[in-house]
């Protein structure tokens, strides 16, 4: 009976492999830590204008620039907050924080750093000057 309960276990393992990442952040707890630590480089309004930004290059990551919008998910931002860019083929630049903030710290300030990420544009409306199909 152990074993099968053992190989049952082991058997489940690649179902939560594939489980969706869950932030589970508090923006307003990760603000403190996102002022102290985040701000000389990405700036008070996350658009990569901190004092010390813009002596790096490449630029840091500008939170607020619909370009970006995309990359900004959850998990890639925490990704980046606890391990760094080079550990995710960015910059060397950006610092690991792992070493200095617990896990729930982390994603507390990833939760923050999504804030700056602008809202996806809703679908363009068609034009109402826009022609109709002739009617056949």
């Amino acid at each position: 009976m152990k074993k099968l309960v053992l190989v049952a276990g082991l058997l489940a393992l690649p179902a939560f492999a594939d489980a969706p990442f869950e932030l589970k952040g508090d923006a307003a707890k990760g603000e403190t830590q996102f002022k102290t630590l985040c701000v000389a480089c990405h700036g008070e309004k996350g658009d990569g204008n901190g004092p010390a930004g813009a002596a790096l290059t490449p630029k840091p990551t500008n939170f607020t620039d619909a370009a970006n919008a995309e990359r900004l998910t959850d998990e890639w931002v925490y990704k980046m907050v606890k391990n760094g860019g080079q550990a995710n083929g960015k910059s060397p630049m950006m610092v690991a924080w792992s070493a200095a903030l617990n896990d729930q710290q982390i994603r507390d300030v990833s939760a923050y750093v999504l804030k700056f990420k602008p809202a996806k544009a809703a679908p363009a409306a068609p034009a109402k000057d826009a022609k109709k199909p002739a009617k056949k």
